[in-house]
């Protein structure tokens, strides 16, 4: 068995059951918080997911339960109360359970060497098959490329891939330093999640940067011959490899990423204004090849404005798109995009021990948090959903008394205010608060928080658990 789940509360079972399954189990990922694991699962292939018996099962967590009961063990003599899914072992039950599973699959199972070619005719004449396969049959091929600093290492490398990848898959050796890997039947997500993952394994192993080995990533969903194949990855030999795969073809972006829009899975809009992240709302459509944003607000508009450019997250995919702004209309409330790129994340502990999400060059926000929830908490607290509240017989002003109200998780937050600083603009009013005091009568201003203000909604949210 290769990835094994355990979420567990007992340490000193724990510490005796593990030395037991490293036998067998490749990897093992312990956790003692339930939505971890099941957090795991999304990102890797699982064999079994195992549960301490002493763990406490909350009935809004059985539906996700549920999609992998066939792989759920759970560590009990007899069934916990109200769950009726999954097997249930004693911890010598379980360790006799793997030990007969994995030698079942390995008298079964006999993994092939993937496809190695030194020879550039021979791996011609073979890809010319897959090509001509992977047109009549309609699947997608993904090529990487990649490029070592140092040619010592290629053949521990070529050798460690060729352990970790398909028996269907290929891999071609271009010169001492350079090497290709073609993958049928995988589109660009699964592929750089691939590399990624065996950059970091053999970097590890090998005891060397993971920056040493560049990549790039080429993708073809609409194959017109094999020879547009060959020359397409001749053509990329010769050029320059990105450090990071940050260059994006629409036509192959789109479809995942529009996909989850359509879906409603979490999907978020963002620029920064004075260092906040803002998070904006809009009808996405997709119109003639190209990404439109509708109906956008006229402050958030001016904040597109002034960089022509707009960013969005993907909590599934993990990543950060950038998409520049090549048509934009005040009056229509209307945004056109043409270019995409990724934009690298990039998470530094500081020495107060607050973590600072980069987001591109001088593009940031500094939170409190340190846990792997920034990427999904980052952008829960939408712009629309922070309102700042006045008395109404004041004018806004500097050292009025006001206060923040905001929704989360379906509760209105309110927290005593008061205001800092005025930044009055022809399109956007910034205004800086401080929590203090309660107000009186009130009256509603839309406002956009300052970095300092969205530490205290964090702190505040850490408050309410």
């Amino acid at each position: 068995m290769k990835n094994i789940v355990f979420v567990y509360r007992d340490n000193e079972k724990i510490s005796e059951i593990v030395p037991k399954l490293g036998e067998y189990i490749e990897n093992i990922f312990l956790t003692t918080k339930l939505d971890n694991g099941l957090q795991f699962v999304n990102f890797e292939h699982i064999d079994l997911f195992v549960i301490d018996s002493s763990y406490q099962i909350e009935t809004n967590r059985l539906d996700a339960l549920r999609k992998i009961e066939e792989k759920l063990i759970f560590t009990a003599n007899q069934n916990i109360e109200n769950v009726e899914i999954g097997k249930y072992l004693t911890y010598s039950e379980l360790v006799e359970y793997i030990q007969h599973h994995s030698k079942d699959k390995e008298s079964e199972t006999f993994k092939k060497a993937p496809n190695i070619f030194r020879d550039f005719e021979l791996f011609q004449e073979a890809i010319t098959q897959e090509v001509r396969r992977a047109k009549r049959y309609r699947y997608p091929l993904v090529v990487v490329l990649f490029q070592l600093e140092e040619s010592k290492y290629m053949e521990k490398i070529i050798n460690y891939f060729s352990s970790k990848i398909r028996e269907f898959d290929y891999l071609w050796i271009i010169d001492d330093v350079r090497f290709a890997m073609v993958l049928p039947h995988t589109g660009w997500n699964g592929a750089e999640i691939l590399t990624s993952r065996l950059i970091t394994q053999v970097s590890e192993k090998l005891n060397i940067d993971t920056s040493s080995i560049r990549n790039q990533i080429i993708t073809f969903k609409r194959i017109e011959s094999d020879s547009e194949f060959i020359d397409k990855i001749k053509d990329s030999i010769h050029k320059k490899y990105f450090e990071i795969n940050r260059n994006i073809d629409f036509d192959i972006w789109k479809d995942e990423l529009f996909a989850e829009f359509i879906e409603g899975k979490t999907i978020r809009i963002f620029n920064r204004y004075r260092g906040l992240l803002i998070s904006h709302d809009a009808d996405i459509v997709l119109k003639n090849e190209k990404l439109e944003l509708h109906n956008i607000r006229p402050l958030q508009l001016s904040i597109i404005s002034k960089e022509m450019a707009t960013y969005f997250y993907s909590s599934t995919l993990g990543k950060a798109v950038r998409g520049e702004v090549d048509n934009l209309d005040m009056k229509k409330s209307f945004v056109s995009m043409g270019n995409f790129e990724i934009v690298d994340i990039e998470y530094i502990k500081n020495n107060n021990n607050n973590m600072k999400l980069i987001i591109e060059n001088g593009i940031d926000a500094t939170l409190s948090d340190g846990d792997q929830i920034l990427k999904a908490s980052l952008f829960e607290l939408s712009l629309d959903e922070l309102t700042l509240v006045l008395p109404t017989s004041q004018l806004v002003d500097i050292s009025k008394n006001c206060y923040i109200e905001f929704s989360l998780n379906g509760n209105l937050i309110k927290s005593p205010a008061q205001i800092r600083e005025i930044e009055r603009g022809k399109e956007i009013t910034y205004i800086d608060v401080k929590i203090v005091t309660s107000p009186n009568d009130n009256m509603h201003i839309s406002t956009y928080l300052s970095s300092q203000q969205m530490q205290i909604i964090k702190e505040l949210k850490s408050e309410l658990g």
